[in-house]
């Protein structure tokens, strides 16, 4: 699919949950928990809309700002909570990330995967042939079962983060003193996340210099 069809495919969403508030009077599900972000809406889709849709849109996020704005302080709280599950409930906090000779390096409390992440970057620019402990470790996150395993890991996580920014971020940042420190440590986590599983996506296909 083109870059064109993607949008053409975002722009038909979006206007089909528009025809929904338009018929209903009522901001649509998709819209409220963030599956389509109203902020993205707002500053990536707008002017592709057409005149009839860019109206309806304008209506709704009046709207959606009065809601809100009402419920701003129990959207805090919904937020605190959901965040504290996602960070409670890490695929990537399981027990097959933790190595004693890796997490004995760092503070209490990172997360495994960022520990191994750190150990095989040092590892792979600065491989000596001659330290047992480099040769386990590349071994390790290039077995192909065990990289899997990672990899999964790492993509349920981004997407729970992915969930959670795109749910509470716009309509806390608009309606808020400033971002949230749950969220701005989402969108971080989000960030190195991503770095991660691209890393250890391709860690793959490294060989030692000869």
């Amino acid at each position: 699919m083109s870059k064109g069809e993607i949008i053409d495919f975002v722009v038909l969403r979006i206007t089909t949950e528009l025809d929904k508030f338009e018929r209903t009077t009522t901001i649509p599900h998709t819209l409220l928990e963030g599956a389509i972000e109203i902020g993205e809406i707002k500053e990536v889709y707008y002017e592709k809309l057409s005149p009839k849709y860019q109206k309806i849109f304008d209506k709704l996020l009046k709207e959606y700002h009065h809601r809100i704005g009402d419920n701003i302080e129990s959207l805090k709280k919904a937020m605190k909570k959901d965040y504290a599950r996602v960070i409670r409930t890490m695929a990537t906090e399981h027990e097959s990330f933790r190595f004693p000779e890796i997490i004995k390096l760092y503070r209490p409390g990172m997360n495994p995967i960022r520990g191994l992440y750190y150990q095989t970057r040092v590892a792979t620019t600065r491989f000596n042939p001659e330290h047992p402990f480099h040769h386990w470790l590349v071994a390790l996150v290039t077995d192909l079962e065990y990289n899997n395993i990672l990899l999964d890991a790492l993509g349920k996580d981004v997407r729970k983060l992915e969930k959670i920014i795109k749910r509470y971020y716009f309509p806390l940042v608009e309606h808020g003193d400033g971002i949230p420190l749950e969220l701005f440590h989402a969108k971080q986590q989000l960030k190195d996340f991503r770095h991660y599983y691209m890393f250890f996506r391709n860690i793959k296909y490294w060989q030692p210099d000869e």
